[in-house]
């Protein structure tokens, strides 16, 4: 698969926002050779559906899984394949939390939580939908800088299809560390993340962010084989992300822990503002057309805003590779801005490199300095399979003389965010209708144990039940999901 290519007026386009005929002709920025392109996909393999992302590739009429024999440097990049480690496992886990979530306080809602679900202009990251399968709350993972121009457009778009809140967990990628080390994962603010996530906060009163958190603090012992003198490292190990909760309240920002409680309110008030859209639609022009449950890529048109969907992790500046290596490499890349693009010439002399950015035209190519671009180091070593071997070679001297005698990992008490049920939160944000059965907080020892049925429900959310004429306050009402 190629994500890059030259179309017939010589643009770089990416395969993945924009929708191109099935019959144009393109051609790669990396070999010159012809490319074709493919829509995005639903396949099936082994009785297992998955989606395959839009991309060009080299041979016609040719399955995906054969691009490989094509002999182009693009089918070495690592960046291009796939979203990033890293993104995938925020998104993960803050799938796994909604999941929970649902599980513990609506799931006789049935709700349920979908990763890459498809709307009329755009695809969220995960989306929460009703049994009715219309996507009530969006939750979006943005690792990468844009700006809230381009997430606000997002918004909008959600607005139009019912979507009644979409939250934004801001992150950043670390630009430090090796690429197979959990050190270059999620986590953290930089100034440009920390004003994005400033702006969305101000703008719409609630966001998340994403901090890395450790899990072990590790102790290592080296003994120096020739002296016999002992050297004891200590490090922290981060393993795991968490979320963090801000919500902006009388102009200032409280932050707490997004837990199954905390999420649990969120779906509530996204499902009650869906509800309202769909009584009294917000309409914003947005240039198409469609049911929100529409899922035909013939539908779809995403502009390249910034989304962490079309940056692709690239955390290794360009000036901390070898230079050596460089000479006549072309890398797709990052620039400090947030811009995508491709390095199509590299200058080891001036330390500077010709990128062309997507959108733009392969002669409205830039010169930028080396400590400005980015790349993905996997790419780097995939096509050169001589950073390790470099690395090695330079700590050889070092630490040749250096064993280790003893290493011992200390776990940190880390925070679950996966909380048992309370029936504060559970009175707050559970729906209750007539011929619900429900007892109450403090009922009778000889109370029904299946509960009696709602019989009516005044202005004021006072639940009536079939036993008598009494009405109780919502904060007392248990609901009975199952009855035998």
């Amino acid at each position: 698969m190629v994500g890059y290519a030259l179309n017939k007026n010589g643009i770089l386009v990416d395969a993945q926002f924009s929708l191109h005929a099935q019959d144009e002709i393109f051609k790669c920025i990396f070999c010159d050779r012809p490319l074709f392109y493919k829509q995005a996909h639903y396949r099936t393999r082994k009785e297992t559906s998955f989606w395959v992302c839009g991309h060009f590739f080299h041979n016609v009429n040719t399955d995906e899984a054969q691009e490989i024999e094509i002999d182009c440097i693009s089918n070495k990049f690592i960046s291009t394949r796939n979203e990033s480690a890293a993104h995938k496992h925020a998104k993960s886990r803050a799938k796994n939390i909604l999941d929970a979530t649902i599980q513990t306080y609506f799931k006789h809602d049935k709700f349920e939580s979908l990763q890459e679900l498809q709307y009329p202009g755009r695809r969220t990251d995960i989306a929460v939908v009703n049994k009715k399968s219309a996507g009530f709350l969006n939750y979006e993972i943005q690792t990468s800088p844009t700006n809230l121009n381009s997430i606000t457009t997002r918004v909008e778009k959600d607005k139009n299809n019912y979507v009644g809140a979409t939250i934004y967990a801001i992150g950043e990628i670390s630009r430090q560390g090796s690429t197979d080390k959990w050190g270059n994962g999620v986590g953290g603010l930089g100034t440009t993340q920390a004003v994005l996530l400033d702006s969305w906060l101000r703008a719409y009163g609630i966001a998340q962010d994403i901090q890395k958190v450790a899990t072990y603090h590790e102790i290592t012992q080296f003994q120096d084989t020739r002296t016999g003198f002992i050297y004891v490292e200590r490090k922290d190990i981060y393993g795991d992300i968490q979320f963090n909760l801000h919500k902006l309240i009388s102009g200032h920002s409280q932050i707490s822990d997004v837990t199954t409680d905390t999420t649990a309110e969120i779906i509530y008030q996204a499902l009650l503002e869906h509800e309202k859209l769909r009584k009294d639609p917000i309409i914003f022009d947005m240039s198409f057309t469609g049911n929100p449950s529409i899922s035909n890529m013939n539908d779809t048109v995403e502009q390249l805003d910034g989304d962490d969907d079309n940056t692709k992790r690239y955390e290794t500046p360009l000036a901390k590779l070898d230079l050596d290596f460089l000479d006549n490499l072309k890398l797709p890349c990052q620039t400090h801005q947030g811009d995508i693009g491709v390095a199509i010439e590299i200058d080891i002399d001036t330390h500077r490199a010709k990128i062309v950015l997507l959108g733009q035209s392969i002669e409205d190519y830039q010169w930028i300095n080396f400590e400005d671009i980015f790349v993905a180091e996997a790419d780097f070593i995939a096509i050169t399979s001589t950073c390790k071997k470099t690395e090695l070679e330079k700590e050889e001297d070092n630490t040749s003389w250096l064993k280790i005698i003893h290493k011992e990992q200390i776990p940190y008490n880390t925070l679950n965010p996966i909380k048992d049920f309370n029936q504060e939160i559970a009175s707050r944000v559970q729906r209750l209708k007539i011929g619900d059965r429900c007892t109450w907080i403090g009922a009778p020892d000889w109370w029904n144990p299946k509960g009696e049925e709602i019989n009516d429900i005044d202005e004021g959310g006072k639940v009536r039940l079939a036993y008598d004429g009494r009405y109780i306050p919502r904060e007392e009402v248990i609901l009975i999901e199952f009855v035998d």
